[in-house]
């Protein structure tokens, strides 16, 4: 069953990439052009940028601030670059020039899910920060009931790596140990079990 259930993951990912469309995002002086953009999941983001400027992924709050502390997520060089697909996630992605944030120098990034419908609007069961990892990863139930629930990482292959109960709604996972690359977060719940993508870096 369980690797019935990563293939079915791996086809959908690999699917979602043949498909994908590449967006570009330039400067024009000290504002991103567009600043905006909707993308669906799946597909990248391309920034073209003068050398004085680079990319960084900010919370909502620090974009609102105008400040530039990174949030763990995207960051590209200055110059820009291409945004890995693996960093963006369906929901909405903040992000700043960081020499320039005080000067308003900001944009936004909206991944919908493949059905076209916003899926941020729903808030997921089960959610996975930061991703990509290193050190640990912190497991959010945002429903009560799934707290005392069983989690699993499993490898590509479907081999268990790591288990654990979701004690409260905030679960704190140690992954140093870890080698690199890709895993899978299975959340057992009575009624149906709950898959996450997890980077380990």
């Amino acid at each position: 069953m369980k690797a019935k259930i990563l293939l079915s993951l791996l086809l959908l990912s690999t699917s979602s990439i043949c498909f994908s469309t590449t967006w570009q995002v330039t400067n024009s002086g000290l504002t991103f052009s567009p600043s905006a953009i909707t993308i669906n999941f799946g597909d990248d983001v391309n920034f073209t940028l003068e050398s004085i400027h680079n990319v960084v992924e900010v919370t909502k709050a620090t974009w609102d601030a105008n400040g530039n502390t990174s949030n763990g997520g995207f960051q590209l060089g200055f110059g820009g670059g291409l945004v890995p697909v693996s960093q963006l996630a369906v929901g909405i992605h903040y992000y700043v020039c960081s020499p320039h944030a005080s000067l308003g120098m900001k944009g936004t990034i909206t991944v919908v899910g493949s059905t076209g419908v916003d899926d941020i609007k729903v808030q997921p069961a089960v959610s996975l920060t930061p991703n990509p990892a290193s050190d640990f990863i912190l497991i959010t139930a945002n429903d009560n009931k799934l707290i005392g629930a069983n989690y699993f990482l499993l490898d590509q292959v479907g081999r268990q790596v790591l288990k654990g109960k979701l004690m409260d709604t905030n679960t704190s996972v140690a992954i140093k140990k870890l080698a690199s690359g890709l895993y899978f977060l299975q959340i057992g719940d009575i009624k149906k079990d709950i898959f996450k993508v997890l980077i380990s870096n």
